[in-house]
């Protein structure tokens, strides 16, 4: 059988190489080019040293903060040891098909957190709103409530008006998110309010169609754009949740050197909701207002949404590229 060492006697064998990593990245300031010659093999060394670390903090203290600690450190070291000319095609390669999963995927806990912080609201105000359906209907003006409650699928953006509309949907969208982003720097608390805010809305809004027996045209429409709509909304909270924790639970690092390791990775999941948020714009803008049947929207819908977290959460995509 396997003896497992304490985390104390873990991080006290390893204290000292990953304080000198961690110095190494502090000096390079994102550029490896600061460092001298005998540094950079240095660097390269204890990138390697601190990956396999890690891989044991993962398996034997999965719980434990050191594990998360030095998730950080390893994320910042690989950003250096593998850091190419912004122009060269491998590097950009590289980016786009590990580098940006990877920061999606180390967010995950703080995306989860966001879901929930959409998710709660909306249930409590939908029910809310079944029960008592007066306090739902002043949440809208009548102009707003009727409109709402009179579309039907097909009409929500007049034909005309939809190359225009669509822009301005994403322009929407991705300043909502980057709200939700920045608002980490306020410890989390904005970024909570813009979450919450954001269920309470969704939840009153089905809570107005289904009393008025129209939820199913409401739901048509957010068919084909939602899955990746709501995805951003989580991604880019989580984002803004991960500066929070930054701010709020440094560790053994300064708050600044925290925060600039938090930021480096936040700013990359920002680059995928904006991504996401373009392709949800042009979704919602052509064509979940247009007449394709219902079955079509939700085949969009689903089919973008799994392209989406399979570009996250599987590795498949790393062992494709690389072996280009």
């Amino acid at each position: 059988m396997r003896a497992v060492q304490s985390i104390d006697r873990f991080v006290e064998d390893r204290r000292a190489r990953w304080a000198r990593l961690g110095a190494l990245v502090e000096r390079a300031r994102g550029r490896v080019a600061r460092l001298s010659a005998k540094e950079v093999l240095e660097l390269g060394a204890l990138y390697r040293s601190a990956t396999s670390d890690l891989a044991v903090a993962r398996r034997d203290f999965p719980r434990d903060t050191v594990a998360e600690r030095l998730n950080d450190l390893v994320a910042a070291a690989h950003a250096l040891v593998y850091s190419e000319a912004p122009a060269s095609g491998r590097g950009l390669r590289r980016f786009v098909t590990r580098e940006l999963p990877a920061a999606a995927r180390g967010a995950m806990p703080f995306t989860l957190v966001a879901f929930a912080l959409v998710l709660l609201p909306a249930i409590v105000t939908f029910a809310a709103g079944i029960i008592q359906p007066d306090v739902a209907s002043s949440a809208l003006s009548e102009d707003a409530r009727r409109s709402l409650i009179e579309r039907t699928p097909g009409t929500e953006i007049p034909e005309a008006l939809r190359a225009s509309v669509g822009p301005l949907i994403i322009v929407n969208n991705i300043t909502v998110s980057i709200a939700a982003f920045a608002g980490g720097m306020t410890a989390g608390l904005y970024t909570v309010f813009i979450l919450v805010l954001n269920g309470n809305e969704l939840g009153t809004l089905f809570a107005i169609v289904e009393q008025a027996g129209v939820a199913r045209s409401l739901v048509i429409f957010i068919l084909a754009h939602g899955f990746l709509e709501l995805s951003a909304i989580f991604l880019s909270g989580g984002a803004g949740l991960r500066l929070a924790w930054a701010i709020l639970h440094p560790g053994e690092r300064t708050r600044r050197d925290a925060l600039r390791i938090a930021g480096a990775q936040a700013t990359r999941v920002m680059l995928l909701v904006a991504a996401t948020l373009v392709c949800a714009g042009l979704i919602e803008g052509f064509v979940s207002p247009s007449t394709l049947a219902p079955a079509g929207k939700l085949a969009i819908g689903v089919l973008t949404g799994l392209a989406l977290w399979s570009y996250i959460l599987l590795p498949y995509n790393q062992r494709f590229f690389s072996s280009r």
